[in-house]
């Protein structure tokens, strides 16, 4: 078995990046005309005469399939916060490669796109939001997360954890080759590599690249709760479906509190409707308990102490994050081959209870025949015997 913790080495990068930019290239000029109002893409500004002007901040998401109210109300609570900010926001509206690998393509697409125009005319960074995140918060500028560049101007991704590890339903790249690289990569992962186990496809592929050495010098796990929180305890005893409007009764460091920029329903699809729902009804109200001004939050203050004292410690937690991954990894093995030889084992003793059972069939049947033989010729030897008795028979 192939595990995402021992490839180190086995693949080309260079190889992979080539081969893949030059199969997306043909997507690229159709998805940059797509921009201007082709229906590939739908353009979400909501900001076309803002007074701050055009942020150096874009923002990418994609929905496609079949019409969502839920989701297109998502996309729809972007609105006062591109305006707030002037924020550019593209959306993919139609599948380009099966699973979700139609994410990284697009970024992929929107990074060459600004890489080609002026450098004064690009943006600087853009956002991922998947499609099942909620904006809370219209108040708060994504800038605020932008790693300082007097001594973190090398970090092109800001990326988050959850317990299962990398969570990209929303992160940050900055327009750069480092980033062109870094998606081409993950979509050549599941071309060149198939046997690789992917768990959660590109976001797996995603989590590996990132911990290569090529990659993870550029990189900085944040807090997830900055803006990609999940929804937490608040009014059940399970988290499956927390009430907006009920205070936490379970802390959890990557729960969203009240002023936070979003909340992201990862996972349990089939409930994600129930479980969306009550969010958006409150984010469509704008109420102030949750639309707190940046300087009402906590983010100020733990954006700068993050960067002083947990960022310089990127390079342990990475190197923890992958022994743990390998340790992961060496017991899924250990159980699968342990697995395997019980699946082994069964049948075997499945192969010995068919040949048992096939053995005691044929003695039955020989026993049958040996005593139907005997009948014949107990009948046999009566028949002659009343001859005996009786000649004139």
């Amino acid at each position: 078995m192939i595990t995402l913790g021992s490839l180190v080495g086995k693949t080309n990068i260079k190889i992979i990046s080539i081969i893949t930019t030059v199969v997306f290239m043909s997507t690229v000029i159709t998805d940059f005309f797509g921009r201007t109002g082709l229906p590939s893409t739908s353009k979400f500004d909501g900001q076309p005469n803002s007074s701050r002007g055009r942020s150096s901040i874009g923002k990418l998401s994609m929905l496609y399939g079949e019409p969502n109210s839920l989701y297109e109300r998502a996309l729809s609570a972007h609105l006062p916060h591109n305006k707030n900010f002037g924020y550019s926001m593209y959306v993919l509206r139609e599948k380009t490669l099966p699973g979700y690998w139609s994410k990284p393509a697009y970024i992929l697409d929107q990074l060459l796109a600004e890489l080609a125009l002026p450098q004064e005319e690009r943006l600087k960074w853009l956002v991922w939001f998947d499609g099942d995140t909620v904006l809370m918060n219209p108040k708060i500028p994504l800038e605020i997360f932008l790693p300082p560049d007097d001594e973190w101007g090398h970090v092109h991704a800001l990326v988050t954890n959850d317990h299962r590890g990398l969570n990209n339903g929303v992160f940050f790249l900055r327009v750069h080759e480092w980033s062109v690289w870094l998606m081409t990569a993950c979509l050549g992962t599941e071309i060149f590599d198939p046997e690789i186990e992917l768990e959660f496809g590109d976001q797996s592929a995603m989590g590996m690249w990132l911990k290569k050495e090529r990659f993870r010098n550029n990189t900085i796990h944040v807090p997830q709760r900055w803006f990609n929180a999940y929804a937490g305890y608040r009014g059940e005893k399970t988290d499956l479906f927390a009430d907006p409007m009920a205070p936490q009764t379970k802390f959890r460091h990557n729960s969203i509190k009240e002023g936070d920029l979003l909340v992201h329903h990862a996972g349990h699809k089939s409930l994600r409707a129930q479980r969306m729902a009550p969010w958006m009804d409150v984010a469509e109200q704008h109420l102030p308990q949750w639309e707190l001004d940046l300087d009402e939050t906590t983010y100020e203050q733990e954006i700068r102490d993050f960067w002083k004292n947990e960022a310089p410690k990127e390079r342990k937690l990475v190197d923890d994050l992958i022994k743990k991954e390998d340790q992961k990894a060496r017991e899924k093995a250990k159980q699968k081959e342990a697995d395997a030889r019980k699946k082994e084992e069964e049948a075997k003793k499945k192969q010995e209870d068919a040949k048992k059972a096939d053995e005691l069939k044929k003695k039955a049947e020989a026993s049958k025949a040996d005593d139907e033989a005997k009948r014949k010729e107990e009948e046999t030897k009566k028949a002659d015997e009343a001859k005996q008795k009786d000649p004139s028979t």
